[in-house]
């Protein structure tokens, strides 16, 4: 069985966690990182699923229904931001203590390991540095934020942004029609979950046409209109901010190439033209800002806030 055959966009990844898996080279940690949604989390239970079923011809019974008792998976608790120190020490520890129950590792999954606090992440430390030989961890982080005590300890696997028309390809593969996996996909900037949530939105087009609409706005040079469409942008927050940050993207390309088959959404073509005033230096450190400032909505941090810090970044650079 090909535990890996679903993951999209990572072939080198794959292939070298099978290789791993095939010489038997396996590390005691790793680190699996990249931006959200691009399959971490799916690669990393498509390892642990492939290294338990090397030494357990029963594995795939008990993965398929999840109560594998050599694999641990540990995410933050319901109601939680963090991931404390009571997870570490209450749930992994003794856990890992025990010798494995059918096969030859004990594999802890971390998802969302970035979200570890540096409590937590301290006492993980301890467990890294005197890891029984039958342990494998696994931290699945979307920033690189982690102690580098920690980072040192472990075998650091990069994630990229999965391309544009593997995403496509997938969508269309899901029965989606290829018109909106066409956008979707482009508008995901990477992330197959992203492309999911924008394809699965009912009001996708609506939400589509209130963020070229808060662009021309902002682009009026009318400094009002950065809190008009900081509270239009609470419709979705998330989706309109990627929404904005493609055409953003295409109004650069356009202005640095004059070429418009580097667009990403032809659709665009018109903002490029509408925007008299853009500063192409402002520009793309506007693009940067607003993928640091988006993650803000997963931090219990007022969306109005960011929304208001989004929409002024980009009014300066179109003014």
């Amino acid at each position: 069985m090909d535990y890996f055959s679903h993951i999209v966009g990572q072939a080198q990844v794959v292939n070298l966690l099978k290789s791993s898996i095939d010489r038997a080279t396996i590390n005691h940690a790793y680190i699996f990182l990249g931006p959200e949604g691009i399959g971490k989390m799916l690669t990393a239970l498509a390892f642990a699923a492939d290294l338990l079923n090397r030494s357990d011809e029963d594995a795939h019974v008990y993965l398929k229904d999840n109560v594998h008792p050599d694999l641990l998976i540990i995410d933050k608790l319901e109601g939680k931001n963090l991931i404390g120190k009571e997870q570490i020490s209450r749930d992994i520890e003794p856990w890992l203590a025990l010798k494995p129950y059918r096969a030859a590792h004990r594999i802890v999954i971390i998802k969302n390991s970035h979200l570890l606090t540096l409590e937590a992440a301290n006492a993980l430390l301890k467990t890294l540095e005197e890891p029984p030989g039958y342990g494998v961890i696994i931290l699945v982080a979307d920033e690189y934020n982690l102690l580098e005590t920690i980072v040192s300890r472990c075998q650091l696997i990069r994630f990229v942004p999965v391309p544009d028309a593997d995403i496509e390809k997938l969508l269309i593969a899901r029965g989606y029609e290829q018109d909106k996996a066409y956008r979707a996909a482009r508008l995901a900037h990477g992330s197959i979950a992203t492309a999911l949530r924008f394809i699965e939105e009912a009001e996708f087009r609506e939400i589509w046409e209130i963020s070229r609409s808060i662009i021309n706005d902002l682009n009026d040079g009318q400094v009002v209109e950065v809190y008009k469409s900081a509270e239009r942008m609470e419709k979705d927050p998330e989706l309109i901010v990627n929404m904005m940050e493609t055409i953003l993207r295409d109004m650069y390309i356009y202005q640095k190439t004059g070429d418009e088959k580097f667009l990403t959404i032809p659709d665009n073509l018109e903002f490029t033209k509408a925007a008299k005033h853009l500063d192409t230096v402002k520009m793309m450190t506007v693009i940067e800002n607003l993928g640091s400032l988006k993650k803000y909505y997963r931090k219990n941090v007022n969306s109005l806030v960011i929304n208001v810090n989004i929409t002024y970044e980009i009014w300066q650079a179109l003014n």
